[in-house]
C-alpha cells in the first residue's frame, strides 16, 4: 500500500470518527479504531469492485493526462485492469461500461497516483 492509500484510508477514517462524534457525541479519538476497520473495510470493496488493484486514480492526474472532465468521470466509473508493471508505473486497462458498450482507455499511471 502506497503513502496516498494510506492518507485516504486515514482521511475517510476520521471522516467516520467525525460523523461519530456528531451523531452520538464524545470525541473523534474515542470511535478512531471502529472508523478505522471501516475504512478499511469500504477501501477493500472499492478495490474488489475495481478490479482488485487499485481502488482509484487521482482525477488531477486523469485531467491532465485526458484533458477534460469527461474523461474524468469516465474512468473514475470504469473498472482497472493492471496490464503491465515497472517499478514505479501501471500500464492500466480502465473498462466503463456506457449504455451496453464497453469503453476502452489504456494508458501508464504512477504507482503514486494510484489508491
Amino acid at each position: 500500500m502506497n503513502s496516498l492509500s494510506m492518507k485516504v484510508l486515514m482521511n475517510n477514517a476520521w471522516k467516520i470518527a467525525h460523523n461519530g462524534v456528531k451523531r452520538f457525541g464524545g470525541k473523534a479519538t474515542d470511535y478512531i479504531a471502529e472508523a478505522m476497520k471501516i475504512a478499511w473495510k469500504l477501501y477493500k470493496e472499492l478495490k474488489a469492485k475495481k478490479g482488485g488493484r487499485i481502488a482509484a486514480i487521482a482525477p488531477w492526474f486523469v485531467r491532465k493526462t485526458f484533458g477534460h472532465e469527461s474523461m474524468v468521470q469516465q474512468i473514475a466509473g470504469s473498472t482497472y485492469n493492471v496490464l503491465k508493471e515497472t517499478e514505479k508505473a501501471f500500464y492500466i486497462e480502465a473498462v466503463a461500461h456506457e449504455g451496453g458498450i464497453d469503453i476502452v482507455n489504456k494508458f501508464w499511471a504512477p504507482k503514486s497516483v494510484c489508491i
